[in-house]
């Protein structure tokens, strides 16, 4: 979640100005991708269970629950590592589309982002092993299957967008 909220403001895939910025919005939006997450990891354990059943490999849930979490351990660095220094050196503008001037705090970002995008990809690589370790499995069907937990992520996120509808049609 705080890798999105970085690189989406970057990219331009959301704009929010400093002064739209609330603090209870960034400690919603990190529960919001807590829950999400552990909503994923439980879909993912029935979804994998079932896809790698059908192609010959017995693997339980839990393992593969296990496998999630275990390569979900770098994104701690990034909540209790850089988190705490992003806030200190850039401050709320890191979580807007806000320009930033100090030369400090634009590199401090740019290494920030570099920093959790290799995270993400660490936590990838562990995410993708552990499956091919824990189902015994190749490392083709590993990415199959890791592609099968992005798409239970995918399907979530779209769920509770569609589910958030109703609320937004109100204001």
């Amino acid at each position: 979640m705080l890798l999105w909220l970085k690189l989406g403001s970057l990219l331009g895939a959301r704009e929010i100005a400093a002064s739209d910025f609330r603090w209870s919005y960034l400690f919603v939006a990190l529960a919001a991708g807590a829950v999400l997450a552990l909503g994923t990891q439980a879909l993912w354990g029935l979804a994998g269970t079932a896809a790698f059943r059908i192609g010959g490999r017995d693997v339980r849930a839990r393992e593969l629950r296990l496998v999630w979490g275990a390569a979900a351990f770098p994104q701690v660095v990034a909540l209790f590592v850089l988190l705490p220094v992003d806030l200190l050196i850039v401050g709320s503008d890191t979580f807007t589309s806000t320009r930033l001037s100090d030369p400090l705090a634009g590199g401090w970002a740019a290494i920030s982002i570099a920093l959790s995008i290799s995270l993400a990809v660490w936590s990838t690589y562990l995410f993708a092993r552990g499956v091919q370790v824990a189902a015994g499995s190749t490392w083709v069907a590993s990415l199959v299957g890791s592609a099968l937990a992005l798409a239970c992520a995918i399907t979530l996120v779209l769920l509770l967008i569609l589910a958030s509808r109703p609320l937004g049609a109100g204001s």
